[in-house]
């Protein structure tokens, strides 16, 4: 007789069992990460237990309670094919009730169970790695491009809100200063045309999300980003039909890698304004 499977609220003496679960998938969270989910919302990070024993996750960020995201849906290898996937998706759903726009970026294997659910494609993403180039050349300084200070967050946010379709000024306040060498604006004539955020992963250094009022500026943003972390692996999650610009990064010397499906629960009442966001995140935060 299978063991009763139950769902909790994650405890900060989860991490070690949620770090695992993991790096046994590969992906590129940090402890950090966790911790700000469980600091943001508690009441949205959950666990599946059996005997007393984690052995699946998932979280969610409700931003204003116009949008909430729902990620790090984890289960343990061993105890797979028992529904806890399901349990958990149901719970969060749950809790995220009254909530407008609920959204997700799913792998091409979860996105049939999603679609089960309730959940409809809004367009596609491709995963995007850059091996470390260990090189002393570098790009030019671009005099347009600067580094952000936490005095310029409510100007970020006010450029990020309409594009993102919500504001997350606490998550980009979070990616500023865990990673402060990874922020970077763009203004012209004393306008705010575009900036990037960055942060240390596990695997890789995560670029994202990016904002700009067009693709020559985000191209302008990535470029100065590459300078910084020639020297380090590099991760980016960029819209697929990003058709010059998926070009341009291949030039870099990126490497597509997979496919994420953005997906959103029902009803999109919050798209935000997609040709503007040209990085995301991450699929954790959107």
């Amino acid at each position: 007789m299978d063991s009763e499977i139950y769902i909790r609220q994650m405890l900060p003496d989860d991490l070690d069992v949620a770090m695992a679960l993991k790096k046994t998938e590969g992906w590129n969270q940090t402890r950090e990460d966790w911790q700000l989910f469980l600091k943001q919302q508690p009441q949205f990070c959950l666990v599946a237990v059996i005997e007393n024993k984690p052995v699946g996750t998932v979280t969610a960020i409700a931003y204003q309670n116009r949008l909430a995201w729902i990620g790090m849906m984890l289960v343990d290898r061993k105890y797979r094919r028992k529904g806890i996937s399901k349990m958990l998706m149901r719970e969060i759903l749950h809790r995220l009730e009254g909530i407008s726009t609920i959204k997700l970026d799913a792998t091409p294997e979860g996105q049939f169970v999603y679609q089960q659910l309730g959940f409809k494609k809004e367009y596609s993403l491709w995963r995007f790695v850059r091996k470390a180039i260990h090189s002393l050349q570098e790009s030019d300084r671009d005099a347009g491009v600067s580094r952000v200070s936490i005095s310029d967050l409510p100007e970020l946010e006010k450029l990020d809100a309409p594009v993102f379709g919500a504001s997350r000024e606490k998550v980009l306040g979070h990616l500023l200063l865990t990673f402060s060498e990874g922020a970077l604006m763009l203004k012209e004539a004393g306008e705010l045309k575009g900036y990037i955020l960055s942060r240390k992963g596990s695997n890789y250094t995560q670029l994202g999300p990016l904002v700009a009022k067009d693709e020559a500026i985000a191209r302008r943003l990535i470029n100065q980003a590459l300078t910084h972390f020639n020297d380090q692996a590099l991760v980016l999650d960029v819209a697929a039909n990003r058709q010059e610009l998926i070009p341009w990064l291949e030039n870099q010397g990126f490497e597509q890698r997979r496919e994420l499906i953005r997906m959103y629960f029902q009803t999109n009442r919050y798209p935000g304004i997609p040709e503007k966001y040209y990085l995301i995140a991450g699929p954790e935060l959107g």
